[in-house]
């Protein structure tokens, strides 16, 4: 688990994408939105300031490769 804490003009989104690497982002939001009860009241730019919890989450499976 790590904790982190916004400053100005953060948004969720890119949060989660530096974090989980921007495959996982929107697979983590429900983990992340479950982790932080009140988060999804404060907007996809949340106020400088607040302090959100990033459960460790397993490992994303492995894409579809199409050729090789």
């Amino acid at each position: 688990m790590t904790r982190i804490t916004t400053i100005a003009g953060d948004a969720l989104d890119a949060l989660l994408a530096e974090h989980y690497g921007p495959g996982a982002a929107s697979a983590a939001l429900e983990a992340v939105l479950a982790a932080n009860l009140d988060l999804a009241r404060l907007g996809p730019q949340p106020p400088a300031g607040t302090v959100i919890v990033l459960p460790d989450l397993p490992p994303a499976p492995a894409g579809i490769r199409l050729w090789n």
